[in-house]
């Protein structure tokens, strides 16, 4: 269950228990370490935020997968090609 643990800034902060194998817990402060972040919570509500937060917009999304399905169709250019077109120099 979760408890009310009052207010750091992000809204209201509610306290999360959740139980996970111990290899997992390690992995999670390893990596948590390793991306040098302060803590373990800290870590694990960024996680919490990518997950449920989507990154790109359904306009976007829509974009990208429009985008992979013009590679097998054989819309694309080459990155000199494109160049060109925008006229950006390779320098």
């Amino acid at each position: 269950m979760s408890t009310n643990a009052g207010d750091n800034g992000d809204g209201d902060m509610v306290k999360l228990n959740v139980k996970v194998p111990k290899r997992l817990l390690e992995e999670v402060d390893e990596l948590a370490e390793e991306l040098e972040y302060t803590n373990r919570s800290e870590f694990v509500r960024e996680v919490l935020r990518d997950t449920t937060e989507p990154i790109l917009t359904p306009g976007a999304q829509e974009g990208v997968s429009e985008g992979y399905s013009d590679v097998p169709a054989g819309r694309t250019m080459s990155t000199d090609e494109a160049r060109e077109r925008l006229g950006i120099d390779q320098d």
